[in-house]
């Protein structure tokens, strides 16, 4: 159940009752909480919500959702080797609203596709401009949602967006969440497939952080493992995780996948993937991420 505690300034049984049912709809059934209370936390998603659903077609013409990279580097070099798209929702106002905040309700209304696509898009526009200027281009990893995989040709319009460009496949990585392929597991393995068969790579992201992928990593349609920073958290206070964060890179390198480690935050765990032999890191301590165009004059313009 919802629970809404009518106070003065109600402006009606019907909007009392809304928000009483937008509350029910935050119970989730892998929880044991039945019921939860409307909140000024609640408020602010319920118009939050209100907001995309209503303006998400005109905030995506308006440009108003700004494309972010998170730079990925070498541990052994502390290179440059690539980036991970992601975004910001930028209001006319100049609120700045993180994707923590929007990602879930996308998601839920299955309304997120529409930003994917953006943003899939948003990139090829960016290495297009960059190609034409001469500068080096890096490869760029694309979030993409499980909810994708219910769709009936997923994959088309991400290649009729890369021809467009003229944008080499190679140049593309679609990333998905281990969640999300736990969840849907056998559309995401059609998915990804579909994905390595258009010429792009594919990446597994927060693996290790919850639900376990361990019977059938070895034959999931990834190039990439992305390891969950609780990894390298863990090592900090743990010689024993040190141990564990050292087979499960060798485990997985030995299976052919590339590693990338998550949320860098000290030199001393840079030292530890170098001496990992991890493939790549990203984190606070290398950079946050940063606007598109800022990641342009700091690592392709020669």
């Amino acid at each position: 159940m919802g629970v809404y505690a009518i106070e003065p300034g109600c402006l009606s049984a019907s909007a009392a009752i809304d928000k009483a049912n937008f509350a029910r709809k935050q119970v989730h059934s892998n929880t044991r909480v039945s019921a939860v209370q409307f909140d000024k936390k609640l408020e602010v998603k319920q118009t939050l919500t209100g907001e995309l659903l209503s303006g998400l077609p005109q905030a995506l013409e308006n440009g108003e959702f700004k494309l972010y990279l998170q730079p990925k580097f070498s541990p052994k070099d502390l290179s440059v080797i690539g980036a991970e798209a992601l975004t910001r929702w930028i209001k006319p106002d100049g609120t700045v609203v993180y994707p923590d905040q929007f990602i879930p309700i996308l998601e839920s209304t299955g309304r997120i596709v529409e930003l994917d696509l953006y943003i899939f898009e948003q990139v090829a526009q960016f290495l297009q401009r960059n190609a034409q200027a001469g500068h080096r281009l890096l490869p760029i990893a694309v979030n993409a949602s499980a909810v994708l995989a219910r769709e009936d040709a997923p994959t088309q319009e991400y290649s009729e967006i890369l021809e467009k460009h003229n944008i080499s496949a190679r140049m593309l990585e679609i990333e998905l969440t281990e969640t999300a392929v736990v969840s849907e597991y056998d559309r995401v393995k059609r998915l990804l497939s579909s994905f390595q068969s258009d010429g792009m790579q594919t990446s597994l992201d927060d693996f290790g952080a919850g639900s376990s992928l361990l019977n059938n990593i070895v034959d999931i349609p990834v190039n990439t493992i992305k390891l969950d920073k609780l990894f390298l958290t863990r090592c900090s206070s743990n010689a024993r995780s040190t141990d564990f964060l050292r087979e499960v890179v060798h485990l997985v390198k030995r299976l052919g996948y590339n590693v990338i480690c998550e949320g860098i935050e000290t030199e001393e765990q840079v030292q530890l993937l170098r001496s990992l032999d991890c493939d790549g890191a990203q984190g606070f301590w290398f950079s946050k991420a940063i606007p598109a165009e800022e990641f342009e004059r700091r690592y392709l313009c020669d």
